[in-house]
């Protein structure tokens, strides 16, 4: 069976460099599907959920900003936040969420203000998996 390789890399690691069966991610044109063979391809990521399928199993992550490119069977993804999302910390997140909240309602510099909301968006995307992934 035809498998592509995948690899995730942060600015503080490699994380993940694997073969895998599919790779489902968020981009700024939507959710997008990639399977070994894909035509080649490069789009912007935003912070969402990352879907890893390899050998019957499924695993999750959280991604922040980034690009990521198919190009003959190797999917890359560049980010500058990948975790799975058993290692979430949700009361953390929540309070990082609650800080950049209140950072938003001062008055801030345009930069302060991107960076801010980008934080906020990374926060929100991280809770949304987390509750998603919740043991029931």
């Amino acid at each position: 069976m035809a498998q592509l390789h995948l690899k995730i890399v942060t600015p503080e690691k490699l994380l993940i460099d694997e073969e895998v069966s599919q790779v489902n991610a968020s981009t700024k044109q939507g959710e997008i599907g990639i399977l070994p063979n894909h035509a080649n391809l490069m789009a912007k990521l935003e912070p969402g959920e990352l879907i890893i399928k390899k050998n019957g199993k499924v695993e999750s992550l959280v991604t922040g900003d980034g690009f990521l490119q198919v190009a003959d069977n190797n999917l890359t993804v560049m980010t500058d936040l990948a975790t799975y999302a058993g290692d979430i910390d949700e009361r953390a997140v929540e309070e990082a969420k609650k800080r950049a909240e209140q950072a938003l309602e001062q008055t801030l510099s345009d930069e302060e203000y991107a960076e801010t909301l980008a934080n906020l968006e990374k926060s929100l995307a991280q809770l949304r998996v987390k509750r998603r992934h919740r043991v029931r």
